[in-house]
């Protein structure tokens, strides 16, 4: 996982250069950071629970001991298989698979994987509606949807055109069931596809809302201000690995929402 592959970078961003000096200064990562760097990495602030996310990276950080392991986030995501909404509480999962379940009555797909899952009639009514008649464009973009849904990526590539001007499929690969407007999304998505028409100011994964730029915008600021404080001391290891992780999230944190608060960079050369 490329450490930084989550945000959208220049080339000669000054911020990420800072950050990776401080990576450098710090000589071999040993495993536990490791990990808690790429929890930072896995991190997105259209999750819908972002906020969670967020305390867990930094309780890892305190202790140096990562709270969650990567690999094992999204356990019950439906790419994992129909039997995912079982274990999952939040209801998410069920409902992503009767999405699928729907989608697949569409296209006469002999369903039989998700044959266990509790079957929506009146979703499944709606799909039907929304979707309207089988047309060819109408049965790839339903076919990429599912695909992206699983994270089926084989799938994916198969029914992906990648033309840039292909709006509707720009959306249908930013659709999963953690985004923070999920199930309205997909309602959304299926009957954009039956009309053949794009989403007007869709919001899918990588968006975010000013609610949520404001809370993390206050983060940032606290994790500044934490940053600015160890500076003016003399840091020991820990600290310097804690200081770096936290300038990996604060900088995580103000590209997904599209801030421009400045990430307090520690420069050891500067420090008397």
């Amino acid at each position: 996982m490329e450490p930084w592959s989550n945000i959208e970078l220049s080339p000669n961003d000054h911020e990420v250069k800072g950050i990776d000096n401080l990576e450098i200064n710090l000589g071999e990562i040993p495993e536990n950071v490791r990990q808690i760097r790429e929890l930072i990495t896995g991190f997105e602030v259209c999750h819908f629970k972002y906020r969670k996310h967020i305390q867990y990276i930094l309780k890892s950080i305190h202790h140096l001991k990562p709270n969650k392991i990567h690999k094992e986030i999204g356990s019950t995501h439906i790419r994992h298989g129909a039997n995912t909404w079982e274990k999952e509480n939040s209801g998410r999962s069920l409902k992503g698979l009767q999405y699928i379940q729907a989608l697949k009555c569409w296209l006469s797909v002999n369903a039989e994987i998700l044959n266990k899952v509790p079957i929506d009639q009146e979703l499944n009514r709606h799909v039907l509606d929304w979707l309207g008649h089988e047309d060819p464009e109408k049965i790839r973009l339903v076919c990429l949807l599912i695909a992206r849904m699983t994270w089926d990526w084989k799938s994916y590539e198969k029914y992906r055109t990648g033309h840039e001007g292909d709006q509707l499929e720009f959306q249908v690969c930013r659709m999963d069931i953690c985004h923070y407007n999920f199930p309205g999304n997909m309602d959304l998505m299926i009957r954009a596809i039956g009309q053949l028409k794009p989403v007007q100011d869709f919001e899918g994964c990588g968006s975010c809302t000013p609610k949520t730029k404001l809370i993390v915008e206050k983060k940032i600021v606290e994790i500044n201000r934490m940053l600015e404080s160890v500076s003016k001391e003399e840091m020991d290891a820990d600290q310097r690995t804690r200081s770096w992780l936290l300038s990996c999230l604060a900088k995580t944190l103000k590209e997904q929402a599209g801030s421009a608060i400045p990430v307090h960079i520690i420069n050891e050369t500067n420090r008397t």
